[in-house]
């Protein structure tokens, strides 16, 4: 009679269990639809071609946007502009630019990569160009400059380094040296500076003019 009883428990224990399992795959399967039914991938067309992904809440559309059928940003879009944390492009497919867009271009922090995928510059941004606080690297990964940098006037996207050095910053040699401290003008040593050899020995204190002692140096 005892082991009855007992068998009686356990097929009701076992059908208590079934039922929540069933109920639990249930919500987790209707969870899962509803989720892939709010983010299901559409196409918005855009000058040139499209952005492809989902609408989220306060009206931004997420996704990928392709030109002429490459990839060239990725992030959140507002009428087709891009906007917040993002992402570009460059015509290979190489990440361009890591960080923050405002009305369609890096502003804010973020990181801008050579054509290689190296990183070049991490800092600040102002409307598509280095601005503000930041540091260059050169093509080996080598910290280049840290300072102050701002976009030469008459500057255009195609040129290499559309942004220079511009008023206190710091300058290396290749072996991690301090090679100049102080400021500078359009990306040139310009006013009161220090110059170093690459053992860290003093050269020159005192005032630069379009990248040389304002005079002779007695170091």
């Amino acid at each position: 009679m005892t082991g009855v009883f007992l068998f009686i428990i356990f097929i009701f224990g076992f059908l208590i269990w079934l039922i929540i399992s069933i109920q639990k795959n249930t919500n987790k399967e209707f969870q899962e639809l509803a989720a892939n039914d709010a983010k299901t991938l559409i196409k918005v067309p855009c000058t040139n071609g499209f952005i492809k992904g989902h609408y989220t809440e306060g009206g931004l559309f997420k996704g990928k946007k392709y030109i002429f059928g490459k990839l060239v940003a990725q992030g959140a879009f507002f009428n087709g502009v891009q906007t917040g944390q993002g992402k570009e492009y460059y015509d290979n497919g190489q990440l361009k630019y890591e960080g923050h867009f405002v009305n369609g271009y890096s502003s804010g922090q973020g990181k801008r990569f050579d054509k290689n995928g190296k990183l070049k510059y991490v800092g600040q941004f102002a409307n598509g160009y280095a601005s503000g606080q930041g540091k260059l690297f050169d093509a080996n990964g080598h910290l280049k400059c840290e300072g102050q940098f701002a976009r030469l006037p008459g500057n255009t996207e195609n040129q290499k380094d559309p942004s220079v050095p511009s008023g206190r910053c710091k300058e290396y040699y290749d072996n991690g040296q301090l090679k100049y401290e102080g400021e500078f003008n359009g990306g040139i040593w310009h006013g009161d500076g220090r110059e170093f050899d690459k053992s860290g020995r003093l050269l020159y204190i005192g005032k630069f003019s379009n990248g040389k002692p304002a005079q002779k140096s007695k170091h």
